[in-house]
């Protein structure tokens, strides 16, 4: 699949069937997230920032935490009537900005990517690895805290089964809130976020290269 099949880029069923409740939308926000995370498709407040894995679910080989999803993009919004039809547009929407990074976060994922598989294209590193965060909503501040109660009813919900399905990758954790978050599950790696601020300093690269050294692809 090459990138100027965006329109038809979909993750494995196997993710899709994890993720999809949150778009029901997510019964979280009833409950423990009133209050600390906003449901509004068409200001782009959706769960949000998985991307990647544009292939089978044993082509992945690599996993990429990052902490939540910082605000919406002024013209990003989230389109469809169905939960399927949202999933899928948040979907392409976050893999449009690996595709075509308009920040120095999505540069600094196209760098991981390149550190991670340097020999293949970018649609061949993008089946390989699956980015999920991991709390899927914004927090009320961009980079600010999120309640520890929401961060474990979305590990809970949705992450704990996306590591599960993907036991056999490699699993790193971008930034510190995102290592807190994993912590004790056995095997993950520790990096720096690719996000700023952290992901502008050199040492940021040294972190990748080390979390990533020995992937195969």
């Amino acid at each position: 699949m090459g990138l100027d099949d965006r329109s038809s880029f979909q993750p494995p069923q196997e993710l899709i069937d994890i993720l999809l409740p949150a778009f029901g939308p997510c019964s979280g926000f009833n409950g423990v997230c009133r209050g600390s995370v906003v449901w509004n498709p068409a200001l782009g407040h959706v769960p949000r920032g998985f991307r990647a894995g544009t292939g089978r679910i044993d082509e992945i080989k690599l996993v990429l935490v990052c902490a939540e999803p910082g605000d919406p993009y002024e013209d990003e919004h989230c389109d469809g009537r169905t939960a399927l039809d949202r999933l899928l547009s948040t979907y392409r929407s976050s893999c449009w900005h690996l595709e075509e990074p308009r920040d120095r976060f999505g540069r600094n994922l196209q760098e991981i990517l390149r550190i991670a598989f340097p020999m293949l294209s970018l649609s061949e590193r993008m089946k390989r690895t699956w980015v999920t965060e991991s709390v899927l909503c914004s927090a009320a501040e961009e980079c600010g805290p999120v309640p520890r109660a929401v961060e474990a009813e979305c590990r809970d919900r949705y992450l704990l089964a996306q590591l599960r399905l993907l036991s056999s990758a490699r699993i790193v954790a971008l930034g510190a809130k995102a290592w807190r978050r994993l912590r004790g599950l056995p095997g993950v790696r520790f990096a720096a976020a690719a996000a700023p601020p952290e992901g502008n300093k050199p040492r940021a690269k040294m972190s990748w290269l080390r979390a990533l050294e020995g992937l195969e692809p």
